[in-house]
């Protein structure tokens, strides 16, 4: 997109704005969550600057890892945690949605159809 916006103003003449800041996301950050304390309590090693697919994997990976060598109740706190976690982090993504819609004077219907369909809604809200 930032090539395309560039190629048209350099055709039109018009100076590039300069890029704009990083804008920290609205939705939860992982790295203040439960679930990623519980991982460093647990022992558990991640980046430092990790991915949420990199989070769910290792936490996965440690949750079969538990649960393989008999500490079931780690394994399913573990789960819960990582679940409780996404579940909110995907209510907070749906409500922002659902808020820039209404800013957009979309329809409600459309919000629906959309989360009928099964659509991310942290791609949808960016």
């Amino acid at each position: 997109m930032d090539q395309l916006r560039h190629a048209l103003a350099t055709a039109l003449g018009v100076p590039d704005a300069p890029p704009a800041p990083a804008v920290k996301s609205p939705l939860p950050d992982p790295l203040d969550s439960d679930w990623v304390a519980l991982l460093r309590r647990l022992g558990i090693p991640f980046p430092a600057t990790p991915t949420l697919g990199q989070l769910v994997q290792r936490s996965d990976a440690a949750s079969r890892e538990r649960e393989a060598g008999g500490r079931k109740r780690e394994a399913a706190e573990l789960r819960s945690a990582k679940d409780r976690y996404l579940k909110a982090r995907e209510q907070t993504a749906w409500a922002l949605v659902k808020a820039r819609f209404a800013d957009l004077e979309l329809s409600e219907k459309a919000y629906r159809a959309l989360k009928q369909e099964g659509a991310m809604p942290e791609k949808v809200f960016d």
